[in-house]
């Protein structure tokens, strides 16, 4: 199974994957995000040296780094959860696209659940900028505008989808998408 956490950022989507995981088990999850890769760790720097020698474009290494471990989850029978805003829906059928093709060779069918996370724009820039003064990460006010105006919810476009709320109860967010993995 692909359980794709998306919305804004700071919009609650590493704190509800991350208790979505425990709830799950550690030892059935592979989490990907971005914002949580080592890009120091060997892995990584493995992973980036067979690229460069491939001739990939360096934009290209954290996702295919992603991916990798996405495939590797994939053969192993693990739900993946895959944290990420996902703006760009072409690019988002693309990667599912990809998935899908693993998932056939090893002989079986990749269930998705999309769970988009809401919350006021105005409550998930608050959130950023307090990420941000303890030491965090978080995009540029711009880059965030961007964000704000590129989001559009996949509800629509042929993926079983469900909707939490950020500024919502976090126990109650992940009862409503665990029965959503029960129903996909």
């Amino acid at each position: 199974m692909l359980v794709i956490i998306r919305g804004l950022p700071g919009s609650g989507k590493s704190y509800l994957a991350t208790q979505l995981q425990a709830t799950i088990g550690e030892d059935n999850v592979v989490m990907l995000d971005p914002d949580r890769t080592d890009y120091q760790s060997q892995a990584y720097l493995d992973h980036v040296k067979t690229l460069t020698a491939e001739g990939v474009d360096s934009k290209l290494y954290p996702y295919r780094f992603l991916r990798a471990q996405a495939y590797t989850g994939i053969a192993e029978h693990k739900v993946i959860i895959w944290n990420q805003p996902f703006t760009n829906l072409e690019i988002f059928n693309k990667m599912v696209a990809n998935l899908n093709l693993k998932a056939a060779e090893h002989n079986t069918e990749l269930a998705i659940l999309v769970v988009e996370v809401s919350v006021d724009p105005n409550t998930a820039m608050q959130r950023i900028e307090q990420r941000k003064q303890g030491g965090g990460h978080g995009p540029s006010q711009n880059t965030f505008g961007r964000f704000v105006g590129d989001y559009k919810s996949f509800v629509n476009d042929g993926y079983r989808t469900v909707a939490v709320r950020g500024d919502a109860d976090i126990s109650s967010s992940v009862a409503t998408v665990l029965h959503a993995i029960k129903n996909t």
